[in-house]
């Protein structure tokens, strides 16, 4: 992934965001001067939402700023310091990789098995809604410096 798709990506998390504040904002109002409410709203924030959540893991994930624990490299010092952040990086980048492959396998299974499922409020396939976690993990390992480096590699050979 490049810087190009991680701020189209952000432009879009705001943009949903607008639109969340503005669906729950209607549904309130309505709620409180008819007595009734727009019945999809709730569901559709919640749809958005999730859409928001993933596709920014994956934002935070390209650009490196997910919370870390650092507390080993806190009791270390100098060269000594240096050689393990070394061997811990690459460490936590296969079991990264590794999670992620897994939990793509599994997402894809899961968004597969949701395909006869509909929204309650609106006649929408959960699978619209579960498409977001495959869909993030794909941009995540595409953006894992390792892939990016054999794509490279595969696409100069050609």
């Amino acid at each position: 992934m490049g810087s190009k798709l991680a701020k189209m990506i952000e432009k879009t998390n705001g943009a949903l965001l607008a639109i969340i504040v503005v669906l729950l904002f209607l549904q309130v109002i309505t709620r409180y001067f008819n007595n009734s409410s727009f019945l999809w709203a709730g569901e559709a924030a919640l749809w958005i939402f999730v859409w928001m959540v993933f596709l920014g893991a994956a934002v935070l994930f390209y650009k490196k700023e997910h919370m870390i624990v650092d507390i080993i490299e806190y009791f270390l010092h100098g060269k000594q310091k240096e050689k393990v952040e070394k061997i811990l990086t690459k460490i936590i980048k296969m079991i990264c990789w590794v999670f992620l492959v897994i939990v793509f396998y599994y997402s894809v299974l899961f968004t597969i098995s949701v395909a006869n499922q509909y929204a309650v409020s609106f006649e929408l396939s959960r699978v619209y809604l579960s498409a977001v976690l495959p869909v993030s993990i794909v941009i995540m390992l595409i953006s894992a410096p390792t892939v990016s480096l054999l794509m490279r590699r595969q696409l100069s050979r050609w």
